[in-house]
């Protein structure tokens, strides 16, 4: 597991010619740009949606996602009514005359 130090520098290397304040989206960009890692773009995705003001910020919000425990997901079973009746697709195709 990488440091601190080096989630710090990682984010350096790759967002050195980002114009901040920047978007995740423009992150996740930059980094597909830059050809970051896979482990490097799941950290940026796993980012909230919003503005970050510097690298430094950035380096913050990666290492409160690594320390965050994820939420449990709660499945809802899918309910199916029996007393309807399914009816086939109808797909129209345009043919050309």
């Amino acid at each position: 597991m990488k440091s601190d130090q080096d989630n710090h520098t990682v984010v350096r290397q790759v967002f050195g010619d980002l114009p901040f304040p920047a978007h995740r989206w423009q992150l996740i960009a930059q980094a597909a740009v830059y050809g970051a890692d896979s482990v490097t773009m799941a950290k940026l995705h796993r980012l909230p949606p919003r503005r970050y003001a510097d690298p430094e910020e950035v380096t913050a919000a990666i290492i409160a996602t690594q320390h965050a425990r994820p939420r449990p997901r709660h499945y809802r079973p899918m309910v199916i009514p029996m007393n309807v009746k399914h009816r086939p697709l109808v797909v129209a195709v345009a043919v050309p005359e």
